[in-house]
């Protein structure tokens, strides 16, 4: 008779298996070899031989994997979108054109300010930071590179303004999945959410702008713009008509098409228009949509704006995100995730306690998971009846959700967020990880009200 197998690892056993993955990854980063990615593949066969060791159901803790992975199907998806977009925005025109009427309409000095608050808008209304990132933000970090702005600062305007679309649009995925996982009614987790996103929003501006007037000002050298224009306007038709790919996304996106059917018709939209206006053929088109575009100027910088795009770029980031989300419901299964969790349960005695639990809570859910719905889902799920006990209504417990498992994504260089704003913009993790201010403030502000009760409700008892 063949022993049961057990289902989940004991305490010491979840610290160990953390402690293992997490030595994995360091390693390979620190040996410059494939980044986290081959540190993230090695730990699948980690938690395999902790299965083995410990006489865990590995095919139960195998499936965990396939199930988290189900969830960022659509994300992994819209990477390739991006990819194939980008690639034949750049041989359409649609970018170059947008490049040179931007140097000559834009200035500078605040361009950081005015990205931000692009962005911001595009993503209230199409409730997309994958849309809003994937046009309006590719084309700000084009306008930025041109004109030799810090493309980190111009990446972290991207995200910040990305984030707060996202984050309060009534038609982003995660402001509708966080009051669902905590039981509160979608108004008053939008009203509730402003407490902590409009002050931090504000201040972000408010640097943004000093960052604009510091890259601008004293030594600034914004190289020969003048020289690119004449190289855009010399090797594309620049004009209206090459702006249509990217007028057809933003209103297929306010019309709640899916964010990798708009990215989709947009990529589409830009061969036809590169054919029709630019002269490409059908096979330079397929070329470009796949391995992305190729310049032959000998402008540098020029060059490291413009050969860009195609599918094959977005691999190695579908990569991480498969090998990263496949480990966190990997973890969950296992029961590591509660374990590690229970801790701050402990320690909770107060409102603010509390909060700042749940927000440790959320971090540590995106950062296992790598994934913003994953970390709702759990975070909620483990918090609520807390929540419930100390009478407090729901909607801060969305709130929280918000402010750390959706804000959390862009600051994980492995999460979905990270990564798909890292592989956009053109940037890595660490050139954009010290400007996103609106990041790094809205968490502080809900722990403050936390502490302090501003703005923290309570269910009215009935009384008996």
């Amino acid at each position: 008779m063949s022993e049961k197998k057990r289902e989940t690892l004991n305490g010491w056993q979840s610290v160990l298996l953390l402690a293992c993955i997490i030595v994995s990854v360091a390693v390979c980063i620190s040996m410059k070899v494939g980044g986290p990615m081959i540190g993230l593949f090695f730990s699948w066969m980690i938690i395999y031989g902790f299965c083995m060791v410990f006489r865990v159901d590995y095919k139960r803790i195998h499936e965990g994997a396939y199930e988290a992975l189900r969830v960022v199907l659509p994300t992994m998806a819209i990477l390739m979108a991006i990819g194939v977009l980008i690639g034949s925005w750049m041989q359409s025109g649609t970018i170059p054109t947008i490049i040179v009427y931007g140097l000559k309409a834009i200035n500078p000095t605040f361009l950081l300010p005015f990205t931000l608050i692009f962005t911001a808008v595009i993503s209230m209304v199409t409730g997309t930071s994958y849309g809003s990132a994937g046009s309006a933000g590719v084309a700000m970090m084009a306008i930025g590179n041109a004109m030799g702005i810090n493309p980190g600062m111009v990446a972290g305007a991207v995200i910040c303004g990305a984030m707060f679309g996202d984050k309060l649009s009534p038609f982003s995925d995660t402001t509708n999945l966080a009051p669902a996982v905590a039981g509160a009614k979608l108004g008053d987790h939008v009203k509730s959410m402003l407490w902590t996103t409009i002050p931090p929003m504000v201040i972000s501006i408010v640097i943004f702008t000093v960052l604009g007037i510091s890259q601008t000002s004293g030594g600034y050298d914004p190289g020969d713009l003048n020289s690119y224009i004449e190289y855009l306007e010399g090797s594309f038709h620049i004009g209206w008509v090459t702006l249509i790919p990217a007028v057809l996304i933003i209103v297929l996106l306010m019309f709640r098409v899916g964010a990798f059917e708009a990215l989709g018709i947009g990529a589409i939209a830009g061969a036809v228009t590169a054919m029709a206006v630019q002269g490409a053929d059908l096979k330079s088109v397929l070329t470009v949509a796949y391995n992305g575009f190729t310049s032959d100027t000998d402008m540098a910088v020029l060059k490291s704006i413009l050969n860009r795009g195609g599918m094959s770029s977005m691999l190695q980031y579908v990569a991480i995100i498969t090998f990263a989300v496949g480990m966190g419901g990997m973890l969950d299964k296992l029961g590591v995730l509660d374990r590690i969790l229970s801790v701050f349960i402990k320690k909770i005695n107060s409102d603010g306690t509390l909060i700042l639990a749940t927000m440790i809570v959320g971090y540590i859910t995106s950062l296992v998971s790598g994934s913003s719905p994953m970390s709702h889902v759990l975070t909620g799920r483990l918090m609520q009846p807390l929540f419930q006990e100390r009478g407090i209504e729901p909607r801060i417990l969305s709130r929280c959700l918000e402010d750390s498992g959706t804000l959390a994504g862009p600051m994980i260089p492995w999460h979905g967020y990270g990564i798909y704003m890292a592989g956009t913009l053109g940037v890595t993790w660490s050139q954009y990880i010290l400007f996103v201010p609106l990041l790094w403030l809205t968490p502080i502000f809900s722990i403050f009200y936390g502490f302090t009760g501003i703005s923290i409700l309570h269910t009215k008892k009935e009384k008996h």
